[in-house]
């Protein structure tokens, strides 16, 4: 399952991050396998998600999520 497959609100903890140009901007935010992630919001009709990771609220492309690889938490 991808980042980009949640809904607003679901939590979810990364498990990979794909090899992509977006790699080193996603672990800079935080965005790695252990990190607990959760859905804010969706903004421009699903094309943008606001995430929240380690308290911080992140905008990432839905391109860019699709690349994140989780399970939901329980």
């Amino acid at each position: 399952m991808h980042l980009a497959e949640l809904s607003t609100g679901e939590r979810a903890v990364v498990t990979g991050v794909a090899v992509s140009d977006a790699h080193c901007q996603l672990c800079g935010l935080g965005v790695v396998p252990g990190a607990e992630v959760e859905i804010v919001r969706h903004l421009s009709r699903k094309t943008m998600l606001i995430v929240r990771v380690d308290g911080s609220d992140v905008a990432l492309r839905e391109s860019t999520a699709q690349s994140v690889k989780i399970r939901r938490s329980e």
